[in-house]
This record gives structure tokens, sequence and C-alpha cells, in this order.
């Protein structure tokens, strides 16, 4: 004989305003009947799966979740009407004091999302079940239980939706921010039992960081709601056992172990499977009911889900999705280079953002000691060369430090992070591209044993698709601006205008270019104008010696090769920040000019027009183009009012667009299998500092 499973229908609100309307949810129950089946309670079905009774056939559990109050108004008659049962979960933070209202009394019906903002943070809970309406619910053979004290979400991902002020917010964000602002951001959403997910941290000026939870605060968290709300609805409902019903239907093995110690006797999830004699009492399954399904549906999914074998072949899991706790960065560089930089940014961006994070490094990398005092975990090792070796050593890294994601910086770490992977290592590897050459014949074999690649330009991206990389493995990371804020520019009292020049005498990077086109200058007034050149290494100014002009002599300063922070102090002096390269990604350098108000002339190469936008924070001229970046640098000279100007709309775009805040929230994006392939709103970011400015 075939043995008998017992389908649990899901339901929410019941109304003519959002879910199922009163005629659909009508058509449902009729078509339950004319099928045979009669509905008991949960609790018999709580019997049945212990084994202590045995399984009615053709028995169904109609459950309502969300405690709405059209469950009340509207699914209680109509379930009297036909002598049906029903099972509903109430949120107990939402259940105030009062008599049991009916269709006079009761107040206009809200679609559920407004329903759950209102509540969540007017403390508005008109919307949901009352004292006297779960008496009363009682009293009519009706079951209620918990549904959780207040339906709490949290943002799973960092995948953006529409900000609060907007209509397709994501309603959870109402009980995760601590107030409501118009312009704060919403994501995809879910239990916050579950997940432990990213919670805003919101700062005087109003802007907001996202953190995550450590499992340790999550569970917590589900302690004290879990024991809250079994009290709460003990007291409602007096009934010797309760239940619960997971909020989205979302369950993971530390939240049920909490569950279990607040006293709960079993849970529904959303999960189909059989419910018979031996099924997982906190494991019970359900069937949601999407508000467009008819009757026959209806009675479609009873054949399915009402004997043992046919539940079996059409389950349905819904678990617990990875969520990204641990990350590694991984370098065989032995030099303090730009990207080296951009490796640190990750590293304190990650932390800043609640992840733990470590580092697979040289001994004598430089990045020890400047990553010394900062929250990462370093794992020294001078066997990049040794493929195999370094492939084992990374394998043991990520076993023993749970390790779920590692970002890769130069060759010989990626291809160690590919071989540990086919050693059997289970970690995400993402491969870091920070320069715009042609890569070697056999990269793209490489980049398709990854997850993706990291590329800080969509320039940079774009070489790489034409060399056969694939498309899906391509993500754009713009870097983001790591040093000291010396706070916004204020115009400078003098009349004379200074050019910098920041990088090397190589051939790509276009010193030559800068050096023409300031002799170009100097051929005409230039009584009030300065240049500068930082970065040339030791005997590299004396190859460009014969390009300069006796009056460019007058007027050049050459640093040399100089630390880090003095380049910063030199950018804090210059007013006008040119980048010649004749092949260029995305320049670092252009970067941190940007942050102290400095607008630029460059050449139109590389991932350079990503962030400066001709005649919007700066001036772009071809390639090798000496007379255009002539023109354009005296124009800038001429027109301090305008390169004022374009230097607060550069400093705009490094402050909301390329911080490092902005970096992890996409590093983490592409962590967790989005695909980033957007480019800079520059232009957004200008039209919204030229209106401040006119107000």
């Amino acid at each position: 004989m075939i043995r008998t499973s017992i389908p649990v229908l899901c339901y929410h609100n019941v109304s003519e305003v959002d879910g199922h309307t009163p005629e659909r949810f009508a058509e449902h129950l009729d078509a339950i009947l004319e099928a045979g089946f009669r509905t008991i309670s949960a609790r018999d079905l709580l019997a049945v799966v212990r084994g202590d009774r045995k399984a009615p056939r053709k028995s169904v559990v109609l459950t309502f979740d969300d405690g709405h109050l059209s469950n009340w108004l509207t699914c209680v008659p109509e379930l009297e009407k036909r002598g049906m049962t029903g099972t509903f979960f109430a949120l107990t933070d939402f259940t105030e004091s009062g008599a049991a209202r009916n269709a006079a009394t009761a107040p206009a019906m809200l679609p559920m999302p407004e329903a759950f903002k209102a509540a969540l943070t007017e403390h508005d809970h008109a919307q949901f079940f009352n004292e006297g309406e779960i008496r009363a619910m009682l009293g009519k053979g009706m079951e209620v239980f918990s549904h959780g004290c207040r339906h709490q979400g949290t943002f799973r991902t960092l995948r953006p939706y529409a900000p609060m002020g907007a209509k397709k917010a994501r309603w959870p964000a109402w009980g995760i921010y601590p107030d409501f602002n118009p312009d704060w951001p919403t994501f995809d959403a879910a239990s916050a039992y579950v997940y432990d997910g990213f919670w805003p941290e919101v700062d005087k000026t109003g802007a907001v960081r996202f953190k995550t939870r450590t499992p340790q605060e999550r569970l917590m968290f589900c302690h004290k709601d879990f024991a809250r709300s079994f009290e709460r609805m003990r007291e409602l409902n007096g009934y010797a056992e309760q239940l619960f019903c997971w909020p989205w239907g979302q369950f993971c093995e530390d939240a049920e172990t909490e569950l279990k110690r607040a006293g709960y006797a079993g849970a529904f999830t959303l999960e189909r499977w059989v419910n018979a004699r031996g099924t997982d009492p906190y494991r019970i399954n359900r069937i949601g009911v999407g508000k467009p399904k008819s009757g026959k549906w209806v009675q479609a999914r009873l054949r399915m889900y009402g004997s043992d074998p046919a539940a079996r072949v059409f389950f349905k899991l819904h678990r617990k999705r990875p969520e990204i706790k641990r990350v590694l960065y991984a370098t065989d560089s032995t030099r303090l280079s730009g990207g080296s930089r951009q490796l640190i940014n990750n590293v304190e961006a990650m932390s800043a953002m609640g992840i733990e994070t470590h580092a697979v490094l040289h001994p004598e990398s430089p990045l020890i000691p400047a990553l010394e005092g900062r929250d990462v975990v370093i794992h020294p090792f001078d066997g990049f060369r040794k493929y195999l070796w370094s492939g084992a050593f990374l394998k043991n890294v990520v076993r023993e430090n749970r390790i779920d994601v590692v970002h890769s910086f130069h060759n010989r770490a990626y291809k160690m992070g590919v071989i540990a992977r086919l050693m059997g290592a289970r970690f995400k590897l993402f491969i870091n591209r920070g320069v715009i050459s042609r890569p070697n014949d056999i990269f793209f074999l490489w980049t398709a044993l990854a997850d993706g690649v990291v590329c800080n330009s969509a320039q940079c991206a774009r070489v790489l698709r034409n060399h056969r990389v694939m498309k899906s493995r391509l993500n754009v990371v713009y870097n983001a601006y790591c040093g000291p804020d010396y706070g916004e520019p204020k115009p400078r009292k003098k009349r004379g205008t200074r050019f910098i020049y920041v990088g090397n005498g190589a051939e790509t990077k276009g010193y030559d270019v800068f050096i023409s086109a300031a002799n170009l200058l100097c051929e005409g007034d230039c009584r009030d104008m300065e240049f500068v050149a930082v970065g040339l290494k030791q005997g590299e100014a004396e190859r460009f010696e014969h390009l300069y002009s006796p009056a460019l002599r007058e007027r050049l300063r050459d640093t040399g090769e100089i630390p880090h922070a003095e380049v910063i102090e030199e950018l804090r002096f210059a007013d006008v920040v040119c980048v010649t390269s004749r092949k260029e990604s995305f320049p670092n350098s252009l970067i941190e000019a940007f942050d102290h108000g400095l607008p630029g002339v460059c050449t139109d190469v590389g991932g350079i027009p990503e962030m400066l936008h001709d005649g919007v924070n700066g001036y772009l001229c071809p390639s090798e183009d000496a007379a255009c970046l002539a023109e354009k640098m005296r124009l800038m000279a001429e027109e301090p009012t305008r390169r004022q100007a374009m230097g607060r709309i550069g400093r705009a775009v490094t402050r909301t667009l390329l911080t490092p805040e902005a970096k992890a929230h996409a590093l983490m994006r592409v962590y967790m299998g989005e695909r980033l392939n957007d480019l800079l709103p520059v232009e957004d970011v200008a039209a919204r500092i030229v209106s401040e400015g006119t107000e």
C-alpha cells in the first residue's frame, strides 16, 4: 500500500489590495474539498510525524504566515463555512491588546510591504492580529503559533535595489535601518535568523557603512527572539507545545539548535518533501501558494505531495546559501607598487566590513610591515616559483582557516590558486588584473579555471576579452583612494599654476610627451607657471635632459623617486595633474590627484576616460598630442575658476565613487557571484555638484 504524505499549503494575506483575492482563496478551498481532502491541524500533523498517530488519508494542513488582519476577516469565515480548519502564524511583537475587529471597525487594507513598513518604523500594528482576534480564532477551532517577534530581515547581499524613498524599495530595510532616509540603499534581503548578513552603521552625517554580524551575534539574536516569542505565544494560545514557522521559510542548523533550546516542539519550512512518520518535526515541509495559482493547480499539488513516492520525486530544497566570511589575498610581489597598495586597501576595507582577512606574502615583501597593526593574518611563503609546492601550501591554508575566497595578485599567485583548486581545495578564486598590456597566450586558460577576473577598468576587461578570456569571467572593480583626507581643497591665493607629473620614465608613461607640452607652453607667456616631475628613478632624468628648453629648465623641479607620503604632499600643493601616458589602465596617481581637488589634463588612453570626462573634471587629448595637451594646460592656467570647479567634481568622484567602502561593496558583490561591468557615473556626480553650487 502506498504510504500517505500530508501536504501543507502556505498562504499569506488574502484581500483585494494584495495577496490572494477572497474569490481566488474560496476557489482553492472548494478545489480541496472537491478533490476529497479534509483539513487537519498542525498539532495532528506533529503527532503523525512523531509516529503517535496514523496519517489520515487525503489530509491537508492549511497554514497562513505573517498574522495579517485579512486572515481573520476573510480566511477564518471562509474556512468556517466549509467546516475546515487553519493554522495561523503571528508576529508576537505586532500583537497588541484589543477587541476583535470586524469589517466595519477594521482599518483599510494595505499591501503587505506597506503594512510591514508601518509596523517596523511607526509601531503601527493595525494591519496585524490583535489579542482579541487570536482568542476568537482559537475559540473557532483554529490554531495560532509564532512566526517570530517581527519577521526580522537582514541584507543577505549587497546587490542594490531601489533606495528607501522609491516604490520598489525592499521592505525589510525598514527593520534593518535605525530610521528612514529616502536616499539609503536597499539590498537583497533574507532571514536574520539564518544569515549573518550586512548591517548598516550610520554616522553623524547620515553616511552609511555596512558590516557583517558574527555568527555569535546572530545566534544571540535568535536566542532572545525565540525565547520572547515563545513566552508571548504561550500566553496567548495556552498550548503545552509550541510550533514555529521560519520567516521566508529559511533555516539552518545552528539557528534550529537555538529554536530547540527555546522549547519549540517543531517548525515549518518552505522545502517540499514527504510529511509522514519519521519526518523531522523541525523540518516540516510546505508548498508556497502563489497568488495567481488556480484551484486546478492546488489539486495537482495535492496529488503530487499526497503520497510518499510522489512527494520524493517532486522535492524542492530551500537551504541557506553560503556567505563570504573569510577572504585571503595572495601575491608574490616584493615591491610596494600601486597594485600592492590596492591589496592593502582591500584588506582594510574587508576588515572594516567584518570579514576575516588573510594574506599569503613573500617573507621579504614590503607589504608585511605595511600591514603591521592591521586586522589581517599573514602567512609568509617563499615557494611561489615551485608551483606544486605552492598549490599544496595554499590548499592547507584554505582548509585550516576555512577560507571562502582567494583573491590573487600577480601571475605566480593566481597559478598557485588554480593548482590548489585542482588539488581539491574548495574556495572561490579571483585573479586581479590591473594592467592594460596584452596577457600571455595561455592566460585565458588560467582564467577559465578561476571564478572570475577583477579588472580595474573596463578597458582592461576589453583587452582581456580580445584575448579569449570569457566574458562571464570579467568584472570591473575600480581602484579606491586610500590616502589621507585633507578635507575640501580651498582656492589658493596665488597667481601661478603648478602642473604635476607623477610617474616614472618608462616610454608607456609618456614623460617625454609631458616635457614636449611644457616646452610648447614655455614658448608663450609662462611667467606664472611651474612644472613638477615626481617619480623619475635615479638615472632616468638624464635621458630627457636634451628635451628641456631653457625656459622649461627654469620652471621644472624634478623630485626624483620619493616615498609615497611625499608624493601626496606634492599633490597637495599642485594645481593640475598631467597624465600623459601612451598606455594606462586606471592610474592611482590620478585618483590621488582628484582627491586633492586637482583637475586633470590627460591622454585619452586605457581607463583614464572612465574617470575623467572631457570638460567635466579635466581635459582629454589624443595619445602623444603634445600640442593639444599644451592648449588644455594653458586653458587651466587662464581659467582658475573653471579649473577649481573641475577639481571639485574630481574630488566628489573619489569621495563617492572611488572610496574604499565602494570598492569593498563591489568586491563583495563579485565574490558572491555577481558580474559587474558598470562604468563610473561621473556625469551624475558632476550634475549633483553643479546643482549644489547653484542652490
